[in-house]
């Protein structure tokens, strides 16, 4: 039987409208899921014929470009309102589907038999019965800290995606796309924190929020990429690119970001690639004398400059203990974060041992408690930070406490200063 092309216009029409009613309805009660669903299916299959890539290659190479471009923002948005569906678990349960299905047609593995890969999944298999046990007594907050672990299928879907020399191409652009997006926002976002904190919003969240370590650190990632992918066809755009990520990371008054930039400069002279690392030595070395001599015309204390502010956050990574007196107005306070850092570290090594040495205290646990206790006997502010600043020490030291620790005490901060390290992220 066949219809008619006039009542298939009508047919058509009538779904098209009870749809739309039904979206629009949705839109005024701030649910997002299905509209926006429906919208990226149509709008994957557009893209997957234009760019010729199986829509799973094009989700997962535009997540990573909302994960840069939008940062912390991006990451905390739920398409549901009722349940927390954020971005990164919806495109790990499209990917990871669509993965294991191919897997199934063509008689293969996800997980290729590697030392790595072996290690990772039986990791993952490890922590997955510990999850078991804990859920019982934490709930939610046990599938919470979970996170750290099932974030790790990314591994395995990135490893699986990026086979194909096309679809590696892809991926890359959109990093490179991400980093570049990050590098015009941040200044932004800055410069105008109303118009992103209040009226880009949704549902009361930031779209684009950025957080001031990651920021630091994937730029000075999107500067070695962009420069490895650009070094040979536009050499002149690659160093310029480059140079202006770097320099916007040492604006970020991030530690990190300094210490991975000079460890990938020591291992690429050390693998004989000497053209990111010469450049960027050459751009610091110009930038040096640059400041100093503006400083020296305009009468400019050396302790005003940005170089010795990079200076004390350089200094401040090997100072542990801190000890070390810091004077800038962004690194007054890296002495007291070292000192903040290290006894709640330390706290969570001693009581895991005591604890369970060998599979941790479990998920659902909170790791700060012990901590806060010692650290601020006098504590009247709530401390909603869990986990101790360290994802090692964190799969190390997760999981379902014990009363059997100990943590040194130390002497209470100031308020300024105290409140100064509970902002730190």
């Amino acid at each position: 039987m066949t219809v008619s092309p006039i009542w298939r216009t009508r047919l058509t029409t009538i779904v098209a409208s009870a749809l739309a009613l039904w979206f629009g309805a949705g839109l005024a009660q701030q649910e997002y899921f299905w509209p926006i669903l429906i919208a990226g299916v149509l709008t994957m299959l557009t893209l997957s014929r234009l760019l010729r890539l199986p829509i799973d290659v094009i989700l997962l190479g535009m997540t990573l470009f909302g994960y840069l471009a939008g940062n912390r923002g991006f990451a905390q948005i739920s398409l549901m309102s009722q349940f927390p569906l954020f971005p990164a678990e919806f495109v790990m349960l499209a990917t990871s589907t669509t993965i294991l299905v191919k897997c199934a047609f063509s008689r293969d593995l996800p997980v290729r038999r590697e030392i790595l890969n072996l290690t990772i999944f039986a990791w993952i298999a490890i922590c997955s019965m510990r999850l078991f046990f804990d859920l019982r007594i934490y709930g939610f907050l046990a599938i919470r800290d979970f996170a750290t672990v099932y974030y790790t299928a990314f591994f395995f879907i990135a490893q699986s995606l990026a086979r194909e020399a096309n679809h590696r191409r892809w991926l890359h652009s959109c990093l490179i796309a991400g980093a570049v997006g990050m590098l015009m926002l941040y200044p932004l976002v800055e410069y105008f924190p109303g118009f992103f904190m209040d009226i880009l919003t949704l549902r009361g969240n930031p779209v684009i929020f950025f957080k001031g370590d990651l920021v630091g650190t994937m730029l000075i990632a999107g500067s070695l990429l962009v420069y490895h992918r650009l070094e040979k066809s536009k050499p002149a755009l690659a160093v310029v690119a480059s140079l202006a990520l770097t320099a916007v990371a040492l604006t970020t008054n991030n530690r990190a970001s300094l210490v991975a930039m000079v460890f990938v400069i020591i291992l690429l002279i050390v693998g004989r690639r000497w053209r990111f690392a010469g450049t960027q030595i050459a751009a610091g070395v110009v930038a040096v004398i640059a400041i100093l001599f503006f400083a020296h015309l305009t009468n400019t204390p050396l302790e005003q400059t940005p170089l010795h502010s990079t200076y004390e956050r350089a200094v401040s990574i090997i100072d542990l203990t801190g000890e070390r007196r810091y004077t800038g107005d962004n690194t007054f306070f890296k002495g007291d974060n070292n000192r903040f850092r290290l006894v709640w570290w330390n706290a969570v090594v001693n009581e895991t041992i005591d604890g369970n040495p060998w599979l941790g205290l479990g998920f659902g646990s909170d790791l700060a408690s012990r901590f806060v206790t010692e650290y601020y006997p006098e504590q009247g502010e709530e401390f909603e930070t869990r986990s101790p600043h360290s994802v090692m020490l964190s799969i190390f030291g997760r999981g379902k406490r014990t009363s059997s620790s100990t943590c040194q005490k130390v002497m209470v901060l100031p308020g300024k200063v105290r409140k100064a390290l509970l902002a730190i992220k």
